[in-house]
């Protein structure tokens, strides 16, 4: 089950479509929520996860999505280490008692991060990353079909001036920037 369906955006916007519009209403979602997974770094949806990374010679090192749920498999230089050494903090793997071998590609972990719907494994996706889906793809769905934002000003003696709106998601993201992957 999807973490924001075509069904969220019609009780969001209280539009009513029917036909060929529900599938354009499931692209107006599934294209929100790529966009706010780009602007986060990482995939929403709860999954297993491989990645490949550069140790650092430091307690932690950072994975590339959250929350993470559980450490399955770590090796470092291709030898496995058993998962209880390891826990998950934010977005971070952290060593216990140890550090993570500074090399180019020597570290592997497999974990569970993401969110899930409602009943999944993981935790439910937050209201403020929903609402931030759900608004964008408001707006798409606002502006199919030919409609664009326009405003107009009309200066005394004939003078005027038109301005298009174009779309811009930033105010729809900064509420959620905290959740975005801290780089290091």
């Amino acid at each position: 089950m999807a973490l924001v369906t075509a069904e969220d955006l019609r009780l969001y916007t209280g539009v009513v479509v029917e036909g060929d519009r529900l599938e354009a209403q499931e692209m107006y979602v599934n294209s929100a929520l790529e966009t706010v997974e780009g602007y986060l770094g990482y995939g929403l949806a709860f999954a297993r996860r491989d990645a490949t990374l550069d140790g650092n010679g430091e307690r932690e090192i950072q994975l590339r999505a959250r929350p993470i749920s559980s450490v399955l498999r770590v090796s470092l230089s291709g030898q496995d280490v058993p998962p209880e050494g390891f826990e998950a903090s934010g977005e971070f793997l952290v060593r216990r008692g140890g550090f993570f071998p500074a090399g180019r590609g020597n570290v592997r972990a497999v974990y569970e991060a993401g969110f899930s719907p409602p009943g999944g494994p993981g935790p439910e996706l937050p209201g403020a990353i929903k609402g931030a889906v759900l608004r964008i793809a408001a707006l798409l769905q606002t502006e199919s079909e030919g409609n664009i934002g326009l405003t107009g000003k009309s200066f005394g003696e004939g003078g005027s001036r038109t301005f298009v709106s174009f779309t811009n998601f930033d105010k729809y993201l900064s509420p959620i920037s905290n959740w975005k992957l801290i780089r290091i």
